[in-house]
């Protein structure tokens, strides 16, 4: 069956999925509903986007710097003044990698920084969820929702 492809109107996310994953003919969000579902959105969108594909070029690897400095903003503005010094912490953590990660400064390891600053993040939403008793955000569980066949270097840092 082919894939199609949307933006979520509830979350934002771009999506790839089978025509059966629909109710009544409206496309269920596969975030709608859960608690900071636009973070876990951002962050999808980004660890299953084109740049950590073995083919990407230039203006991915670009484009996905930006989402990820983005999706930092938008977890610092979720974090707010919540009295969590973890996930502060890995914030912070996360700004330093994104910083240093800049794919126009001709780094050899901005990917490996650009992931960095990823895993961090991920760790910031989970703080925020385990905060109101929920469980931490597993991305591969919303992988069927996305155009992914495997998560290159996933385990090589």
């Amino acid at each position: 069956m082919p894939l199609s492809r949307m933006t979520c109107p509830a979350c934002g996310a771009e999506l790839t999925y089978h025509s059966r994953k629909t109710v009544a003919g409206k496309i269920v969000c596969p975030y709608e509903g859960l608690a900071y579902s636009d973070l876990r959105a951002g962050h999808d969108r980004i660890y299953f986007g084109r740049w950590r594909k073995m083919d990407a070029g230039p203006s991915d690897i670009i484009r996905a710097y930006h989402q990820i400095g983005r999706h930092l903003q938008a977890i610092g503005r979720a974090l707010g003044n919540k009295d969590l010094p973890a996930a502060r912490r890995d914030l912070a953590k996360a700004a330093d990698s994104h910083h240093s990660g800049d794919p126009r400064e001709d780094s050899r390891d901005a990917l490996r920084f650009m992931d960095n600053a990823l895993s961090y993040a991920h760790r910031v939403i989970d703080d925020l969820l385990h905060e109101i008793g929920l469980p931490s955000h597993a991305p591969m569980d919303f992988a069927e929702w996305y155009d992914v066949v495997e998560v290159p270097f996933r385990d090589e840092w």
